[in-house]
């Protein structure tokens, strides 16, 4: 009875949702897209204007395209560099955007960190800790985000707590919560990261801080959903979508729809986790179609186009009127021509500019061609959850540890049995999807087993010690 009052209830939620064809950035950011456009066509023709282009790099961070958000403050940086047109906390900003921004990009290695220690030495002989206590924090997280690390990580994020800047500064404050939630739920302390996440909600609540109140129904909803408590985890997602945030709005709502995916996934609710499941398709496209388009040309280029369609049709207009008019006429068709000439003038730029960007993804084409062929492989492992060894036996993925080699045969240990039977690594290896890595020549193992890992070894959930090739890095 409680599974059907559940189900109905999501049902009529459902109801509320946006329509699935309806979902584009122009649907969320019509507002914003054209802002872009508007300030890059008034300060064009310019003297470069770096509070201007701040503007426009902070645009493109508050609706997730964070390649061209990174590329705009770049620019503002190397210009910073020899004017010096920004007060000294207006460059100390631009260096924790370029941290922030640069710290989402795919492939980013934190051991870089170039603009955070630029920041921090900046800030050293600074008389408030607000720079300290930031830079602190970003530094809790990347520690947090490798495993063995997590000692360094958690009593840093703790300690920024006991600042100035955290005590007078409530987006700063519920931030901290939130990631200190966060950091409580990954180490499966719940009752805290509950504590931690209503009391990040009510600061931001308080503060109209939209956007944590939307990180800290998510994170809610990620603290019920581990401890199985679906209904409450759809409704904190519920409430994620009622709160009238605007930023980062398109890479929310997908986290909101998988997450709703996973809990009808594991109530087993076929059709509701299938419409998820469309949700999730939709925003994942979104997000990789303006993954790939850098420094929003396609999107420039439309509205522009919209712009000139637009003023076509009103010179139509004007023409069908001038008709007994010859002179008046001739002056609209001067006036076309030369829409048309400037319209060609700047395409040409565009497409000038459009060649530089290609040359510079280059590299990120080849990436995109390696991640086609492993996820073609990784298509055909989940159409078959198992592998079938030489001696017909079935070995499952979900059960799978790792993989020894011994000689001419291979030893394979999963959570109920062991494998012997006769092959190489490189051939099992193969079959194997991403989350199975080569640590060692003689060595596979499973990433969704891994407890913790050093520099020599990787410690399993079974108890064993892997030895780790030098040099690796998972």
């Amino acid at each position: 009875m409680k599974k059907l009052i559940f189900i109905l209830l999501t049902q009529f939620v459902f109801a509320q949702q946006i329509p699935i064809d309806s979902i584009s950035y122009e649907y969320f950011y019509e507002k914003e897209l054209q802002q872009i456009v508007q300030l890059k066509q008034q300060f064009k023709s310019k003297p470069f204007n770096a509070k201007k282009q701040y503007e426009i790099a902070e645009t493109y961070q508050r609706i997730n395209c964070e390649d061209s958000a990174y590329a705009t403050y770049y620019k503002i940086y190397e210009h910073e560099k020899v004017a010096r047109t920004f007060k000294k906390e207006e460059y100390k900003e631009l260096l924790f955007q370029l941290h922030k921004v640069e710290t989402s990009k795919h492939n980013y290695d934190k051991e870089t960190r170039h603009f955070l220690n630029e920041l921090r030495s900046l800030s050293k002989n600074d008389s408030n800790d607000k720079w300290r206590a930031k830079t602190d924090q970003e530094l809790a997280i990347d520690y947090f985000v490798d495993s063995s690390n997590y000692k360094v990580g958690y009593p840093k994020l703790l300690a920024v707590q006991h600042s100035n800047y955290y005590k007078n500064n409530k987006e700063f404050k519920a931030a901290t919560l939130s990631t200190l939630g966060n950091f409580s739920i990954t180490l499966k302390d719940y009752e805290t990261a509950s504590s931690l996440l209503n009391e990040c909600y009510l600061i931001a609540s308080q503060n109209e801080d939209h956007l944590h109140q939307s990180y800290a129904k998510v994170n809610m909803a990620v603290n019920q959903l581990y401890q199985q408590n679906y209904l409450a985890a759809i409704n904190n997602l519920n409430e994620v979508e009622t709160i009238p945030n605007k930023k980062y709005l398109v890479k929310i709502n997908r986290i909101v729809h998988r997450l709703k995916k996973r809990v009808y996934d594991s109530i087993g609710d076929v059709e509701n986790e299938r419409i998820q499941t469309l949700y999730v398709q939709k925003y994942d496209s979104l997000v990789d179609d303006f993954r790939k388009n850098s420094n929003f040309y396609e999107i420039d280029v439309a509205f522009q186009t919209k712009e000139k369609d637009k003023k076509i049709k009103e010179l139509d207009l004007l023409q069908e009127a001038s008709k007994k008019n010859r002179i008046v006429f001739g002056v609209l068709l001067f006036l076309v021509f030369l829409l048309a000439l400037y319209s060609f003038v700047r395409w040409k730029k565009s497409d000038r500019n459009k060649k530089l960007l290609d040359a510079e993804n280059r590299n990120l084409g080849i990436e995109n061609e390696k991640t086609k062929t492993e996820l073609e492989t990784v298509k055909s492992l989940v159409t078959n959850d198992y592998i079938l060894l030489k001696n017909k036996s079935k070995v499952y993925l979900s059960e799978l540890i790792y993989v020894k080699s011994d000689g001419h045969y291979l030893n394979l240990f999963t959570t109920t049995k062991k494998e012997f039977v006769r092959g190489k690594v490189s051939e099992i290896e193969k079959q194997l999807p991403p989350n199975f890595v080569k640590c060692h020549r003689s060595y596979i193992v499973n990433q969704n087993f891994i407890k913790q890992f050093s520099s020599t070894e990787v410690f399993m959930e079974n108890g064993e010690a892997i030895p780790l090739s030098r040099g690796f890095k998972f």
